[in-house]
């Protein structure tokens, strides 16, 4: 609001100015440049003297531009000043806040580059619920981020200091979405350094850059334009179903969502079968698959048991999916798996 009254503001000071210029040189019959330089002088109440309207009509139009001229001035000049205070304090105090803010998360996730594939996870990520902080080199797009309240840091994903300042050593997960795969290997190794824990998402474009990225300890690598062209190909060989997959995943209006919940030791869901759980009739929700250590068992039969340390793949509506990751973790406390 403020810098729009300061454009109408310079506007109309300019105005005035061509105003002057315009009145001297048909009053006072002076060349462009004197009248100019008249203009000025007087709205600047500097008076030199050295030019003076010799005219009665002329000492009138002076007399007015001074009344109107120098209040505009000094307006104008204090709208500027306020303005440039403001954008400055306003960067410094959102600069710690943001900062402070970033020191006191933990178990959060660090998105690396917020480019298009960057941006469409943060989407994701705050569709999600999730608690994220992002790296981009680009101060605009920094910016930007803070004017939305999203926890954004300013610099190169590359640099330790920087990964630091994200609170790495504090983050359950990054995910790093840069353009260039050197880039996402450098992470990936650093990160893995400083947080031998975490678990690491990361982008890749050429098909080679997936084993360096393995063995700089990537837990899970995309290559953004394979799963494009499958996304293309399905939804011309297979339609219904991938509108079907686009729904459940993507569109925020339906409330149906796929999910993978974690049972806990404590959990009453453990020692019972699929068909005692009563997950499909109590919480009206689809057992798609069960992964158990390394195995992945599909489809799993009614008779199944439940055991500790499953991770249930999950199909129903979002929020009997919140009421069962309760039962199965047994503390509303625990954080959320989907």
């Amino acid at each position: 609001m403020q810098y729009e009254r300061l454009k109408v503001t310079i506007a109309a000071f300019l105005l005035i100015q061509m105003i002057g210029v315009t009145g001297y040189m048909l009053i006072e019959d002076l060349s462009f440049i004197d009248a100019l330089y008249f203009t000025v002088v007087t709205v600047a109440t500097v008076g030199y003297g050295d030019i003076i309207p010799k005219t009665p009509v002329g000492r009138l139009f002076t007399m007015g531009l001074i009344i109107s001229g120098v209040g505009m001035a000094y307006y104008t000049f204090m709208l500027i000043i306020s303005a440039l205070i403001e954008g400055q304090l306003k960067n410094v105090w959102g600069r710690r806040s943001m900062n402070r803010r970033i020191a006191a998360m933990n178990n959060h996730i660090i998105v690396c580059g917020a480019g298009r594939v960057g941006a469409n996870t943060i989407e994701r990520l705050l569709h999600e619920k999730e608690n994220y902080v992002v790296i981009d080199r680009d101060q605009q797009i920094v910016d930007a981020l803070m004017e939305q309240r999203i926890p954004a840091v300013h610099g190169d994903a590359t640099f330790d200091e920087i990964l630091l300042a994200a609170g790495v050593a504090r983050a359950k997960g990054i995910i790093t979405a840069l353009s260039h795969d050197a880039d996402n290997v450098y992470v990936t190794l650093t990160a893995k350094s400083m947080n031998p824990d975490i678990t690491i998402v990361a982008r890749a474009e050429r098909p080679e850059a997936a084993e360096k990225l393995k063995r700089a300890g990537a837990n899970t690598i995309i290559f953004p334009s394979v799963m494009g062209g499958r996304q293309l190909a399905a939804s011309m060989t297979k339609p219904v179903v991938s509108d079907l997959v686009e729904n459940v995943f993507y569109n925020q209006e339906i409330h149906v969502d796929i999910a993978q919940i974690t049972v806990r030791p404590a959990s009453p869901l453990v020692g019972k079968t699929l068909v005692q759980s009563a997950i499909k009739e109590q919480y009206d929700s689809i057992i798609v698959a069960i992964k158990r250590g390394e195995t992945l068992l599909n489809n799993p039969r009614a008779q199944e048991v439940i055991q500790s340390g499953d991770i249930m793949i999950l199909l129903g509506q979002r929020d009997h999916l919140y009421e069962l990751n309760r039962v199965a973790s047994l503390e509303f406390g625990l954080e959320r798996d989907f």
